[in-house]
């Protein structure tokens, strides 16, 4: 291994802190270069992360956490280092839709990491193998690599919260949280006790927010002098150049279903405990799903579409196409 990229390993800083991204391929001979930073990526600040395992579920919890955390991140920089290969220069026809979603329809989250899958410009700074980020249309089973949204740490920890009444400390986000910052990592936007309690003040703050006037756009919030939050506050986020809202990013599937990658994990949460009916979102689309959007599109009315089609009237990706079609029809 080269010794520039051996010190980084060991004092991690690999690729991200010391290190741009040219300079550590520049270390290693291709080809073996991109599967090199797979392996090195992948163990960055795992003996940390064991800590934190360690602490929080024993030895045994340790073990099998870790071996996920390892596995999770070798199988996603594999897609992510293939799909480098495979993938073109994206164009500005590739630039992301924001659209509306029903919190409750949103029942996925991806296993990628931003390195792994950037959605913005400034994701790309973490990642060893993606000089831009990935939008517009996107092949592959990228949309496979998901877990259930309601089982995130987040989204249970905020239940127990704001539904049912339990303290910060009792949740498990906050034990995580707790343990890695006490162990020198950060975490929740926090890396010291004090900007951790700070971090949980403004989630209550933003549930009492939410609950009074339900999810605010971040370019309405934006146009306020003060949007209350103290750790984390409303933003326009660079992809491709352009500038977007700051809102939560999925992508959809090749079956229609939606995907967060990252950005409003909180407001999507709370949006769901609360009952509301829609948040805005920024969207990459699987390659098979944008084949059903351009057949919605090219279709007169929605009776010439197929049945297997036609199931996807109510989606929210189509609801324009839909809406025109049902005027049609009529």
């Amino acid at each position: 291994m080269n010794a520039v990229v051996a010190e980084g390993f060991v004092t991690g800083s690999i690729v991200f802190d010391a290190l741009d991204r040219s300079g550590v391929a520049a270390t290693l001979d291709e080809p073996d270069a991109g599967y090199q930073l797979l392996v090195l990526a992948a163990l960055t600040s795992s003996w940390r992360k064991l800590l934190v395992f360690y602490q929080l579920s024993g030895v045994t919890g340790a073990l099998g956490r870790t071996r996920g955390y390892l596995h999770e991140n070798a199988l996603g920089y594999w897609w992510a280092i293939r799909h480098r290969s495979a993938a073109g220069e994206p164009t500005s026809s590739d630039l992301p839709t924001v659209v509306e979603i029903d919190p409750a329809d949103l029942r996925y989250q991806s296993r990628f990491g931003k390195a792994q899958f950037p959605t913005k410009d400034g994701d790309t700074t973490r990642s060893p193998v993606h000089a831009e980020p990935i939008v517009g249309v996107v092949g592959g089973r990228w949309d496979r690599f998901r877990t259930e949204w309601i089982e995130t740490r987040i989204h249970r920890s905020l239940e127990a919260r704001f539904r049912d009444g339990e303290s910060w400390e009792a949740t498990a986000k906050y034990r995580y949280a707790a343990c890695k910052i006490e162990n020198g990592l950060e975490d929740w936007r926090s890396s010291t006790p004090e900007e951790l309690e700070r971090r949980c003040a403004d989630l209550d703050a933003l549930y009492e927010s939410m609950a009074g006037e339900g999810h605010v756009p971040q370019d309405e919030l934006l146009e306020r002098a003060d949007d209350g939050m103290e750790t984390g506050g409303a933003a326009m986020k660079s992809i491709l150049g352009g500038e977007f809202p700051h809102e939560m990013r999925v992508g959809i599937g090749r079956d229609g279903e939606i995907i967060r990658f990252s950005a409003g994990k909180h407001r999507l949460s709370i949006a769901r405990l609360l009952g509301l009916e829609a948040v805005p979102v920024v969207v990459v689309r699987h390659e098979r799903w944008a084949t059903v959007r351009e057949r919605f599109a090219a279709a007169d009315s929605l009776e010439e579409l197929p049945a297997e089609y036609r199931e996807f009237a109510d989606h929210p990706d189509l609801r324009a196409v839909t809406d025109d079609l049902s005027r049609v029809s009529e």
